[in-house]
């Protein structure tokens, strides 16, 4: 899976960004909303792309690294995080390094990614989820279409607090009448 937007490339993950990796797996701004625990040496960060590598050739649906194209900078890392064949959907994310936000790069990719989805996997549904006080990701996917259909009360456990995740879906029928 390689997706391109005007601004943007999404592409695998390669040995040679094991500094890329270590930035974004050890900045504890990205990871303050998720239940990901960050790195703090290269020996993790070596361990996380080795990781993220070994299940891109297994499984294609995965975070995928993030480029800006004009300059090929790397600004974090975007995807289909989890797909289900059987039931047509898929899930997906986006973490971008603190000096990227606010600029439109996670709507941007997000928006992309949705279309890949939906022309071609074909799929039925997107979703997100977004932990409730996340309020920036949560304007982020609102901005892509997905809609708000839930709050799931204590739906995860994040660094010894039960937190709301709010659940985010698009069918294609919604998709094709925006």
């Amino acid at each position: 899976m390689k997706i391109q937007t005007q601004r943007l490339e999404l592409r695998e993950y390669k040995e040679c960004d094991i500094a890329n990796i270590f930035k974004l797996k050890s900045c504890d701004h990205v990871w303050k909303y998720s239940t990901y625990t960050t790195i703090s040496t290269y020996t993790e960060a070596e361990l996380e792309l080795k990781s993220l590598i070994d299940i891109n050739r297994e499984n294609p649906y995965t975070f995928k690294a993030l480029y800006l194209k004009d300059t090929d900078t790397y600004i974090g890392e975007a995807g289909i995080i989890s797909y289900t064949k059987s039931a047509n959907r898929c899930v997906i994310g986006y973490n971008l390094l603190p000096e990227y936000w606010n600029q439109g790069y996670a709507t941007e990719i997000s928006k992309a990614i949705i279309q890949y989805a939906f022309a071609v996997l074909k799929v039925e549904r997107v979703e997100a989820l977004v932990q409730e006080e996340n309020t920036a990701s949560r304007r982020v996917i609102e901005k892509t279409g997905l809609l708000l259909e839930g709050i799931l009360k204590h739906f995860a456990y994040i660094r010894g607090n039960y937190v709301n995740v709010c659940y985010y879906g698009i069918i294609a029928e919604e998709y094709n009448i925006r």
